[in-house]
């Protein structure tokens, strides 16, 4: 069961206790089966007897992945609990704590590649005096840093303009970006140890795991759309889809080989699907629903066949446009047998913002799949320019969200018998299901919309109730909606860019200073912006804070984009076929038959 509101159960601080155990004991049983030496030596000596990898780049995957597992869990089980229960009253629950964990563990990633590259002296691209910093490491710990310097700026954020529940918030997607931007991270720590690095099993599962962990990593973008509380336009919905598959899957495809687009995608479902059995009936939260990916991934493949014989750049376009028509068609109908909201018909005229996007997308994970397998990218700067300036693009333009001059009438009628409850401040209130009825004007207002329904949230659960025209401009609910004890519950509406609701019932917030709306028999409402409700503990404040969350974004953004791309690129212009990148991998594979040498003769001389 749920726990209390703003509360967590002592039993639930295993999540937080097994991951570090399991962490703590894989280093120690690397460094008991090391030999003798100091503690870094002999851990690195076990990564590269087991892996067969340099240990700078076993170490610092194996800990990012580790990272990136518990900073998933602690994210979906974060949101759900928030649409569930509503705004914590203590800052380290359980998501909370899990999320920070991960975040610094791409951290401690970084500083664990870095230091086994050190002692060994490992022939990477970049150096600081002595240290010796692989190009996935520095990415990570920058990736690392920007996610948690998050932390303090979202309390701060929230102490001057309230508690917000919007994912998009600046302070979010410094954390949210951080950790989605990682698995890209590990693509450069891997491909600068070499492509023939790794016994034949460990690179087996390593394609596996960075092609999980990437399609995983760019999809929790879409998270509010997956629990049904979008707070934008539907048209970002298939847009953030096509820019991820088109990025990821592409970019599988183009690394590993003819069929690694759906393999890709099949883990995807799998990945999410134990994601959605954990945080549903395993944690007792909203089960987070998502995309299928299979379809698009099949369009990938197929794209890719048709232009075997064609140049880098029309292959690319052809798999953009593949993935923005077809992929996206089986993702329409996904929707409408599994989708929180079902995508309209009215959205087909927009649907060229979700191509332009995988027609960008598409480039770009052609690029990094080359890249990352040791190939010359061999598309001209100003394509790739153009293809970032596209994929920014298709995410601008659903941005906008206005209103209409809507009017109705709302009726809510008891369902059935009251039952007792209190509000978060411990205040009386009835939980009342009640059916509502509108008759809205204009009488056409409705039509065409994405969705127009009843949410209800934070009551220890959420519900989307759907509403029945029953003639012209009137509607009822399908089934009655709770009220009462800490429910909220709206009537709202998206069409296009237009995003507005009116309350149904609401409780009193003394912390806020917000008197409670209740249900009427008969009332006269006018629909406002949807985020004024979705959102109603936001307030305005000082504007300086603002400044600080929004710059920090945008500059965390382009330094991790930045550095990213540095890293791409530097392996780019050592790839195999030029003199540098057969030396290094010549250096690389030098230093690792030096360890084992130095391995065996400690052995044999019993040190």
């Amino acid at each position: 069961m749920i726990a209390a509101v703003g509360h967590t159960a002592t039993i639930d601080w295993l999540w937080v206790i097994v991951p570090i155990a399991l962490l703590a004991g894989t280093l120690g049983w690397l460094w008991r089966s090391g030999g003798q030496g100091p503690a870094l030596h002999r851990i690195a000596t076990s990564l590269e007897r087991v892996t067969g990898l340099p240990a700078w780049c076993a170490g610092g995957v194996m800990v990012a992945m580790w990272s990136l597992t518990v900073a998933v869990v602690g994210f979906f089980w974060d949101v759900a609990w928030h649409i569930d229960l509503g705004r914590d009253t203590e800052l380290f629950t359980v998501p909370h704590t899990l999320i920070f964990i991960g975040l610094l563990g791409l951290g401690l990633a970084s500083l664990f590649s870095i230091g086994l590259a050190t002692v060994e002296r490992a022939p990477t691209a970049w150096h600081l005096r002595r240290l010796r910093i692989p190009r996935g490491a520095l990415a990570l710990g920058l990736l690392s840093a920007g996610a948690a310097l998050g932390f303090p700026l979202d309390d701060l954020w929230h102490a001057t303009y309230g508690v917000d529940v919007t994912m998009w918030g600046p302070t979010h997607l410094m954390m949210i970006g951080g950790a989605s931007l990682a698995p890209l991270a590990m693509w450069v720590l891997v491909a600068e140890a070499g492509p023939e690095a790794g016994t034949p099993r460990v690179r087996a599962h390593l394609r596996r795991s960075l092609a999980e962990a990437l399609i995983v990593g760019v999809s929790t973008f879409q998270l509010e759309f997956d629990y049904g509380v979008p707070q934008w336009q539907a048209l970002y919905q298939p847009v953030l889809i096509a820019v991820a598959t088109s990025i990821a899957l592409v970019a599988a495809r183009t690394a590993f080989g003819r069929g690694w687009a759906l393999i890709a995608s099949l883990h995807f479902v799998a990945v999410r699907g134990v994601l959605a059995l954990l945080v549903g009936p395993g944690l007792d939260h909203v089960v987070p629903r998502f995309p299928l990916y299979i379809g698009i991934g099949l369009a990938v493949e197929l794209a890719f066949f048709l232009a075997r014989r064609r140049g880098l750049l029309m292959r690319a376009l052809l798999t953009g446009l593949s993935v923005g028509t077809l992929g996206l068609a089986t993702e329409w109908g996904f929707t409408q047998l599994w989708g929180r909201h079902p995508w309209q018909a009215s959205m087909l005229p927009s649907m060229w913002v979700a191509v332009l996007g995988a027609l960008g997308g598409a480039v770009i994970g052609i690029a990094l799949g080359r890249a990352a397998s040791h190939r010359r990218v061999s598309l001209p700067r100003p394509v790739l320019g153009g293809a970032f300036a596209a994929v920014v693009l298709a995410l601008l333009i659903p941005l906008p969200r206005s209103t209409a001059p809507v009017t109705a009438v709302v009726h809510a009628t008891p369902s059935g018998a009251a039952t007792p409850a209190v509000t978060r401040d411990g205040l009386p209130a009835p939980l009342q299901p009640v059916d509502v009825r509108l008759t809205v004007s204009p009488a056409d207002a409705m039509h065409g919309a994405d969705w127009f329904e009843a949410l209800s949230w934070q009551g220890g659960g959420s519900q989307i109730t759907r509403l029945v025209e029953v003639a012209p401009g009137e509607y009822r609910t399908a089934s009655p909606v709770p009220t009462g004890g800490t429910w909220k519950t709206i009537v709202w509406v998206a069409r296009h860019d237009v995003l507005m609701s009116t309350p149904i019932s609401m409780p009193v917030d003394l912390q806020y200073g917000q008197a409670p709306i209740t249900p009427h028999a008969s009332e006269h409402v006018t629909f406002v912006a949807s985020r004024s409700l979705l959102m109603r503990e936001s307030h305005d404040g000082a504007v300086w804070p603002a400044i600080v969350a929004y710059g920090g974004l945008l500059g965390l953004t382009l330094l991790w984009i930045g550095v990213l791309v540095a890293g791409f690129a530097s392996i780019d212009r050592g790839t195999p076929g030029g003199g540098e990148g057969r030396g290094r991998q010549r250096n690389l594979e030098r230093s690792l038959r030096g360890r084992r040498a130095a391995h065996v003769a400690g052995l044999a001389s019993g040190r």
